[in-house]
């Protein structure tokens, strides 16, 4: 099984990181190559709740479910695989002073016999750490944005989309 974990500062308190980052309906914005999140149960936060979604990788769209676990308000959870690409993944929020180190794991196993070690060590592993670092940069600019004066006073106005988030 593979691993791969990145973490990133974020200028904000723990509670209001973990508040954003755990809204099912803001994933999308911010974490890179996923999209049409849904609830597939009637819990649609904390633990036993469940999300199917889009995720695309390679280019190539694969339908995914993922349920939660061992949620624990302004600290974390846990997200296994219920459906789809098998994989694994943690989100931890720890308060660093007035900061957040958000960190986030992914654990996943490419069901492909003989080949899948070699296709994950020369591709896949190295797609999954730039996703992994695009969504994290992307999650830091969200608090950097909304804490500016400017930027609040700009959100009048709808913003195009980003042309450099792929």
């Amino acid at each position: 099984m593979t691993r791969i974990e990145d973490s990133v500062i974020l200028d904000v308190p723990v509670h209001a990181a973990f508040e954003y980052a755990s809204d099912w309906r803001r994933w999308a914005e911010w974490f890179e190559g996923v999209s049409d999140f849904r609830p597939t149960s009637e819990v649609t936060r904390g633990t036993g709740a469940r999300y199917a979604y889009r995720a695309w990788l390679m280019g190539v769209p694969a339908s995914v479910e993922t349920e939660v676990r061992e949620f624990v308000e302004d600290q974390g959870w846990t997200g296994v695989a219920t459906r789809g690409l098998p994989h694994r993944t943690h989100w931890r929020f720890e308060a660093q002073g007035a900061s957040t180190r958000f960190t986030y794991a992914l654990e996943y196993e490419l069901p492909v016999p003989l080949l899948g070690a070699v296709l994950d060590a020369l591709v896949m592993k190295r797609q999954w750490r730039r996703i992994i670092g695009r969504s994290l940069s992307n999650l830091r600019r969200h608090f950097t944005v909304t804490a500016s004066p400017t930027a609040r006073e700009s959100r009048a106005e709808p913003q195009p989309p980003s042309s450099d988030r792929s």
